[in-house]
């Protein structure tokens, strides 16, 4: 083969890699924009993978940790449809374009993304397309969604409740759901920071996306999200308990009706809770009855009309069972809705876990390492294990960060700097000066003294002028272009970080709320799946050790 051919043959390979990289980018920016655009860059990024898959023979496919039970509940889910008493092409259809989308999401993205840069890359779409998202939900809070036509609240026990925004995503509740996602990326993303810039931005973002979150009225993801910051605040950082208090504080004050929703959860006094109840009592029927295979995935609707215990109106069509673990142990069973939540819940500890070899760190109890070495063949065990250490080490750094907070602290050293010298001689008399300069040191100068020397065999008149040194500028409160000034180890942690308390926010969420079944959000869910399988493989042959330099 020549040179030329090979040339071609390799420019091919790039162009294509490129091709697949743009696709996902696409479909990280459309997702909560437009799914529809987002499923069509799916299919254009598969396509073009598969095309240098089959022309590049160096190319090697990555085992991510968590194929198996991907590859499981993807098996169990199309099973489930075909042993489905509801069968139908619509289910066989549903199946196809929603559990096949997602199954191809985390192909592409777990197999394509290799670098850091392309971590940016795709974290900076998804940031873009959330901020639109969050702009487009302010906008619908000051120019006015009436709630009248959308039946999201009870009238009777909020009848001064007259708006809660959804954005793009047709529905509050989901809205809600999709913005934890991204308080809690946002959230690791600061922990990691080190530029004072960075921190006022995040911090900025954080207090946008609250406010976005309190005009949806959501109690169960505001909740949701008040434990994830109370975990963090006292594992990591106990002045983000502070942020987030006096953001929720600024919006208790000016807003009652805030207030008297989410005490409504505690109190039963809003209809959607107990509605909500009746929903699980008919989906564990469901399950007593479908415990294998389940009713199929996507038959809740089709099937809740002969388990219809509460909904006395038939013409409500209720679509799944507001419970992330009940609704998936209905539909495709306990055996599949137990490969998922191996995924799910493995993905969540991994994101969460120190990286490997910080492990025994010191300090670390005894018995930990004993527990972990009894788990070591065990995955399960492995992720409890780590998640102990990490506590046990979080636990530690509070309590010393509250020793110091009260302790004394010592004085820092400062260098004294050389004084500017104050005092110059101006030869006012013998030098060409304009008259406009003439001018300009005459309104300014402050004489100390006048002197005659000789020169030259000459007296001349000298005096002695004080110039007052500029004042020095303030640095600006953000610095944009060290803002950008982003280590690419401290970057990937921070992320890593987020998506892990981003899958904890959807486990919690998911208790009163199937968050999972709004296209949307299940698939940024699989994404950021995927993203987190690809980061935490840096340490192997994803990502180069070259591409960690940067400025700290």
């Amino acid at each position: 083969m020549d040179r030329v051919s090979v040339f071609a043959r390799r420019q091919r390979i790039k162009n294509l890699e490129q091709w697949t990289l743009y696709a996902i980018l696409t479909e990280s920016f459309f997702l909560a924009l437009s799914p529809t655009i987002a499923a069509a860059a799916v299919m254009f990024g598969v396509i073009t993978w598969f095309l240098r898959k089959q022309i590049d023979s160096r190319y090697k496919m990555l085992s991510l940790p968590f194929d198996v039970p991907v590859a499981l509940f993807l098996l169990i889910g199309a099973a489930s449809v075909m042993l489905s008493s509801a069968r139908s092409f619509e289910l066989i259809y549903n199946y196809c374009t929603m559990v096949g989308m997602y199954g191809l999401t985390y192909l592409i993205v777990g197999q394509t993304i290799r670098t850091p840069a392309q971590v940016k890359q795709m974290a900076q779409a998804l940031g873009a397309s959330a901020i639109l998202v969050v702009l487009w939900g302010f906008f619908q809070f000051l120019f006015g969604v009436d709630v009248a036509d959308v039946k999201w609240t009870d009238p009777e026990a909020f009848p001064e409740l007259r708006k809660r925004v959804f954005s793009t995503l047709e529905n509050p509740n989901v809205l809600a759901g999709y913005l934890n996602v991204f308080i809690c990326l946002a959230l690791g993303l600061l922990a990691k920071a080190a530029r004072r810039s960075q921190k006022l931005i995040l911090i900025g973002v954080i207090v946008m996306f609250v406010a976005c979150l309190a005009m949806t009225y959501s109690r169960g993801a505001f909740l949701t999200l008040a434990v994830v910051f109370a975990v963090y605040g006292a594992l990591k950082d106990w002045r983000i308990l502070i942020l987030f208090a006096a953001v929720t504080g600024f919006i208790v004050c000016n807003d009652a009706t805030f207030t008297n929703r989410i005490l409504s959860a505690f109190t039963g006094s809003d209809s959607s809770v107990s509605v909500r109840i009746g929903l699980w009592v008919s989906t564990i029927a469901m399950i007593s009855d479908h415990p294998f295979a389940g009713i199929g995935w996507g038959a809740y609707k089709l099937v809740y009309p002969q388990y219809n215990y509460y909904v006395a109106d038939e013409s409500i069509i209720i679509y799944h069972a507001h419970n992330l673990y009940l609704n998936y142990a209905a539909e495709i069973g306990i055996v599949g809705a137990l490969a998922f939540f191996w995924y799910f819940f493995g993905t969540m500890f991994m994101a969460l876990a120190l990286n490997r070899n910080e492990r025994y760190v010191k300090g670390t109890s005894a018995l930990l390492e004993f527990v972990e070495e009894f788990f070591v063949k065990s995955a399960f065990g492995r992720y409890i294990a780590e998640l102990g250490t990490v506590v046990n080490e979080k636990l530690s750094e509070f309590a010393n960060g509250l020793l110091n907070l009260f302790g004394r602290k010592k004085p820092r050293l400062k260098l004294k700097k050389p004084r500017k010298r104050k005092d110059d001689v101006i030869h006012n008399e013998e030098m060409n000066f304009s008259e406009h300069t003439r001018q300009k040191f005459a309104a300014t100068e402050k004489v100390t003294s006048i002197d005659e020397i000789a020169v030259g065999g000459e007296k001349i008149s000298v005096k002695s002028v004080q110039v007052d040194s500029p004042a020095p500028q303030k640095p600006p409160l953000v610095d944009w272009h060290d803002a950008t000034q982003i280590n690419d180890k401290n970057f990937l942690d921070g992320l890593k970080l987020g998506i892990g308390l981003a899958f904890l926010s959807m486990a919690l969420h998911g208790l009163t709320d199937d968050l999972l079944f709004n296209i949307p959000s299940s698939m940024l869910m699989w994404q950021l799946g995927a993203l987190g399988a690809a980061i935490h493989l840096q340490g192997g042959s994803t990502f180069e050790k070259d591409d960690f330099a940067g400025d700290d």
